[in-house]
């Protein structure tokens, strides 16, 4: 086994064991300890592989969110809206983590960069078509749809109403569109009766 593969082995058994502990112990304090225990490697090597805390955080958000949850950013309206039906599905089978992601600090931080990129094209694709839309009416928009597409509102559909994520991801979905149609149909009434 050359080099360059026995540590991306090593750092994803590390990743792995942190996931594991995470779901495990439903305990975000996991000690990098447990973690070189569980991964069957020394903390010495934890550390080489992820110097700091963030380290290990960033990637293991970067694993979750294109290998376990598989989240979809979309390039485009229609694959923005159906990305959350793919997510919420996604999240019913890992609920603990999905979990963990929602409600603490440590899931929080794992999840950062991929929200601040979702926004970005989020904000590209949903306004591609319709560069009409006011800024304060996008702003708007967006801020709503960042509410909808994330994990809380699966966690409190699947609480609150006993959802499943396939049920989840059709209502989030709706409601996605709604507010665009209806953002999108106030640009348009606007420019009709040439009030900005």
């Amino acid at each position: 086994m050359l080099r360059e593969e026995y540590a991306a082995l090593t750092r994803q058994r590390i990743i792995d064991s942190f996931i594991a502990l995470l779901e495990e112990l439903d305990d975000v304090t996991v000690p990098t300890s447990a973690i070189a225990k569980k991964a069957d490697v020394s903390l010495r090597t934890v550390y080489r592989y992820f110097p700091s805390r963030d380290d290990l955080l960033r990637a293991t958000g970067d694993w979750l969110n294109s290998e376990v949850f598989g989240l979809v950013s979309g390039t485009n309206e229609k694959e923005l809206v159906q990305g959350f039906r793919t997510a919420a599905e996604k999240f019913d089978s890992r609920p603990n983590l999905a979990r963990i992601l929602a409600l603490t600090r440590i899931g929080r931080s794992m999840r950062i960069r991929f929200r601040n990129e979702l926004a970005l094209r989020r904000r590209k694709a949903l306004w591609r078509d319709t560069p009409d839309v006011p800024p304060a009416a996008r702003r708007r928009a967006e801020a709503v749809v960042a509410c909808l597409d994330n994990v809380l509102s699966w966690l409190t559909l699947k609480e609150e109403f006993g959802m499943n994520g396939k049920d989840a991801g059709a209502v989030i979905s709706w409601a996605i569109e709604l507010v665009l149609r209806e953002t999108r149909a106030e640009a348009s009434r606007h420019d009709d009766t040439g009030q900005s």
